[in-house]
């Protein structure tokens, strides 16, 4: 998957968060397809497993913890650490 598309996954995770709270389980999945997405991507995957080790609550995340992780994600993928491609 090409950084384009990357950050265009995870645009599309962003508009998916509405309210306060969401799902705890919604978010690890979104975390673990990101991860599959991102392929050899190391920069990506250090990011993803740092938010999956710090992922909050026992059913509720804070959407703006979610919010800011979603940012964290996409500067690394606008501006990779190591060469894409």
């Amino acid at each position: 998957m090409g950084m384009n598309d990357l950050e265009i996954t995870i645009r599309s995770m962003r508009e998916d968060v509405e309210g306060d709270v969401c799902s705890r389980s919604r978010v690890m999945d979104s975390l673990l397809d990101l991860r599959l997405e991102a392929g050899s991507r190391h920069d990506m995957l250090t990011e993803i497993d740092r938010a999956l080790g710090e992922l909050p609550g026992k059913n509720m995340v804070p959407a703006d913890w979610w919010r800011e992780q979603l940012d964290s994600f996409e500067m690394v993928a606008i501006n990779p650490v190591e060469p894409v491609g």
